[in-house]
């Protein structure tokens, strides 16, 4: 369907190989839908996002612990056929970051929130968790970006990390800042230049 879009992020546990998709979230009288995929390398990210590319997906996302790599590899991979984009952390949240991936090296336990755009999403409905080792993220769609802060500021105090998928503009990733306040760093996925 026209508007599928995925997000995969890195992950020591593959994606779904041979076994079937992974349930997407679909919410909205468009019933677009939104997978959320892992992968433990920028190979593995290439081959799932071209497998669903090949499904109708067209804007695949990567996660801020991916990078240009994974980036330029999944691009490679999907060959114009899908919208490509990663997350980047703006200039406010970069040593937060930076002291976030050194826990997250340490092994130390962290929780993350994930905020994705879908329209037609309730964020107290539309949510997940999932547990990687140590590790918590928590997956919440809400229907427009101007929703994000409030989700946002019920987290504030037990997350290190954010980050917003599905579209959002300067103003609302701005009030998602100021929901969280200094010492959480939070990040937006942006769509990579085309060549040309």
């Amino acid at each position: 369907m026209a508007g599928d879009s995925a997000i995969i992020f890195r992950s020591g546990e593959p994606g779904p190989g041979d076994g079937p998709p992974p349930a997407p979230v679909r919410t909205g009288p468009e019933g677009a839908a939104r997978y959320i995929l892992t992968a433990p390398t920028p190979a593995a990210a290439a081959a799932l996002a071209a497998e669903y590319v090949d499904r109708g997906v067209t804007t695949v996302e990567l996660c801020g612990a991916t990078g240009f790599p994974w980036l330029a590899a999944v691009e490679a991979a999907v060959r114009g056929r899908a919208r490509v984009g990663t997350v980047l952390f703006g200039f406010e949240s970069l040593l937060d970051v930076a002291r976030y991936k050194q826990r997250a090296t340490d092994g130390e336990p962290l929780r993350q929130l994930f905020l994705h755009v879908q329209p037609g999403a309730d964020p107290a409905e539309d949510r997940f968790v999932r547990v990687e080792g140590p590790s918590t993220s928590t997956f919440v769609a809400v229907p427009d970006p101007s929703s994000g802060a409030a989700v946002a500021a019920e987290f504030a105090d037990s997350v290190q990390l954010i980050e917003l998928y599905g579209g959002w503009d300067p103003e609302s990733a701005a009030s998602v800042i100021a929901a969280v306040g200094e010492g959480v760093p939070v990040g937006v996925a942006v769509r990579a230049a085309s060549k040309g």
